[in-house]
Order: C-alpha cells, then structure tokens, then sequence
C-alpha cells in the first residue's frame, strides 16, 4: 500500500507528547542488567507490564514466550507473503553511577547538542528509545483499522547488555519465529551497515600460593598470566584489515587474581580477552588458536620456583559480524520509508560494536540497525534519548508497516 494518503493520520497520532510519555514510562521500570544477566526476574516483570499490556491493547492476540522469557507477538493475515520483524530489547545498564536512574527526567535537549527535549533513564540511549518508537508505530497503524495481509513480528527479548546471540537464538531457533527482513536497536536515526564480531575468551592461570616473603616455595599465577598475554601479543598474528570495519584486534578487557589477602603469592589469575572478528573468520578458528598460545605456558615453570602452572581456556559469548549495503533489501525499504516519512534518507555508518544483527544477518535474515536513541550517551551518566527522533523513528517504522504489509 501507499502509506502517502495516511501520513496526515500517522502524524496527528505520533506525537511529540506521546512519545515523551510512553518513553518516561519505559524508563521509570527499572530492567537493569545484573549478575544473573538474562534470568534476571525483572527483566521478565518488565516485559510482562509495560509491553505486553500495550500489545493486547492494540490488539495483538498471538503473544507467548519462550523458555528464556523472551516475548513473541505477531499480528496479520499473513496471507500476502510479506513479513516484517520488529525487535526490542528489555535489558539495560544497572543504574551505576547515574542520578535519577529512573525518574523519567524530561530537559531541553539543547544542552546534549540535540532537538527538542530529552528524557534521561537508564536505557533510554539504546534500548527504550528505540522500544518506544516501535510501540507507537505498530499502536498508531492498527487504531488505523487498515488491514494487515502480511505477518507483522515484534520480539521483546531479554538480552541487551549481555554481548551474547543466545535470547535472540533462541527466540530463532527455538521458536522457529522467522520473517523476510529485521529492525533493531537505535544509532541517532543513522543505519548501521556493518560491525565486527566479537568473542570473549577467559582464561584462568593456576598457580601455588605461599607466603610473598618466600616466592620460591609457591608458583606465582599472577607471573603465569603476566606469560600468557605476552605470548599473546607476540604469536596471535593480527594482519586483516576491512576498509569499512577496521581491523582484527585481541584487547586485554580484564585482569583479577586470588586469594585477595595481602603479602600473599597468587593462586589464580584471571585474565579476559575481547577478540574482534572480520567478516570470514571463524569463531571457533580464533579460540582454538588463543587456546593453543595459552595453553603453551603450561611448559613454562614459574622462574622464582620452577614449579608448573595449570591454564584454563574457556570461550565465552560470541557475537558475529554484520556487513549490508545500501542494495540490501531492507536498507532499501528503510530508505524508502525514511524518505516517504521524513523527506530524506538516513545517514549511514559502520559500528565499532556488535549486537543481534550479526547473527540474524548471518542465518538469512536482512536486518539494518536504524533508530532513535543516542548511542555517545549509552553506559554514561546522562543516558538519554530525544524525544523529537523517538517521533521521526515511529513515523518512519508505522510507513515501513503500511508499505510492507498492507
């Protein structure tokens, strides 16, 4: 369908005041990330009160959750062959350091350089802006009474911060919820054509505690670790480089040892590596290779007691890399809705992180990153959103609905 002709209609019903009022009210629910990461029962509070509730009322009936507690709608007649995925997420930054966390707080976006007013809240730079503009979208089309031919898919998951594939994974997988193409997360109303993947590797040297004051009798793990990352950055070979991603990268993110008592030789050593792929490589090929290198100071004795080490190699997440052109169907049909919408296409860049895109562009499912949120202020103090691109963002979802699935 042509969604000029109902533009005038979306535009009285997307409003500047609305958007402000449903993104203080994501806000002011707290979904913070926490050492149970996805299992975390306010993350499954948080979708089933301010999501769901907000579904039923526009009038989505098929709704269930996976294992994991992700939230699965969809709504149609799903007889056109056309669908379209709208994917948010419910976990974000625990409130650290910032004030008012979940106050809702509304300023004069001029002094964060951006449009109109902001709201600040945990969550509101990355996941609860962009949640918010769904929302509208998807409530603002349907009050519209015109029928939905195709299958309109929206998934609240609750991953966010976790740098893990696994809630999407499993709402893909699991649930065998597919569609022809995906939108996620927000970058300040610029699409993201690609990112490097990621995987975290966690490696543990084992030693022999004693006394500090008699380091021959002990084996030094905090010396076993100091060996691992120097073989590290002399034997992984890092050569690749991409024009538009950059190049390959092993960063050491995290250093901790045990027991935590003073004058004492170290028991363990922790150590954690963030390793950034191009698009291409192996996730498996890349572990196994630090594994090796890091395995290889087993042979190494510890120089004050010429006792062994043990070493422990361990993958964590992993996340793939994304790569999509401007020929990309849906980075066609963002354009398209961008320009009905707004008169102008977006921006485009290449992000340096990674997040779900990757791997649903990898099992066959086009998806662009695109939507409101302001991501130089994500994990800061003045986390935040404007309201003015929330609005902009649920024009251009609610035209892409109307498009696709009319």
């Amino acid at each position: 369908m042509d969604p000029q002709p109902h533009l005038a209609d979306l535009r009285r019903v997307i409003t500047p005041e609305k958007s402000r009022q449903l993104l203080v009210d994501l806000v002011r629910v707290p979904s913070p990330q926490t050492a149970r990461m996805e299992a975390e029962p306010l993350l499954r509070r948080f979708i089933e009160t301010a999501v769901e509730p907000r579904l039923r009322a526009m009038g989505f009936a098929d709704i269930r959750y996976d294992s994991m507690g992700n939230l699965i709608s969809t709504f149609g007649a799903d007889r056109s062959g056309r669908s379209l995925m709208f994917i948010t997420n419910a976990m974000n930054q625990p409130q650290a350091t910032m004030a008012n966390a979940y106050a809702g707080d509304v300023a004069d976006g001029a002094t964060f350089g951006l449009p109109g007013e902001v709201v600040l809240g945990r969550g509101a730079s990355e996941q609860k802006a962009n949640m918010a503009a769904m929302l509208l979208a998807m409530e603002a089309v349907l009050a519209g009474g015109v029928p939905i031919a195709g299958r309109l898919v929206h998934v609240c998951c609750v991953s966010g911060e976790t740098g893990s594939h696994a809630a999407i994974r499993s709402v893909i997988e699991g649930e065998g919820v597919r569609a022809d193409m995906a939108l996620l997360g927000g970058t300040s109303l610029m699409a993201t054509l690609g990112n490097r993947g990621r995987i975290d590797v966690f490696i543990t040297v084992h030693g022999a505690p004693t006394h500090s004051s008699r380091p021959q009798d002990g084996a030094n793990a905090i010396t076993g670790a100091v060996e691992v990352i120097r073989r590290l950055s002399a034997e992984i070979v890092l050569d690749r480089t991409h024009p538009d991603l950059g190049p390959q990268t092993l960063t050491i993110n995290r250093i901790k040892s045990l027991p935590e008592s003073t004058h004492t030789i170290q028991a363990s050593c922790d150590v954690t590596i963030d390793r950034r792929l191009l698009p291409g490589e192996d996730p498996d090929e890349a572990f196994a290779r630090i594994a090796a290198v890091a395995k290889g100071v087993e042979s190494w004795p510890d120089p004050a007691s010429g006792k062994p080490f043990r070493v422990e190699v361990k993958l964590g997440p992993f996340m793939y890399p994304s790569l999509v052109t401007t020929q990309s169907p849906v980075v066609q049909e963002l354009f398209a809705a961008c320009r009905t919408a707004l008169g102008t296409e977006p921006e485009t860049f290449y992000s340096a992180a990674a997040f779900d895109q990757g791997y649903l562009n990898h099992i066959g499912i086009p998806t662009v990153n695109w939507g409101p949120g302001e991501y130089r202020f994500a994990h800061t103090d003045y986390d935040l959103a404007s309201i003015d691109r929330v609005r902009d963002a649920a024009l251009v979802y609610a035209t892409m609905i109307l498009r696709r699935l009319t």
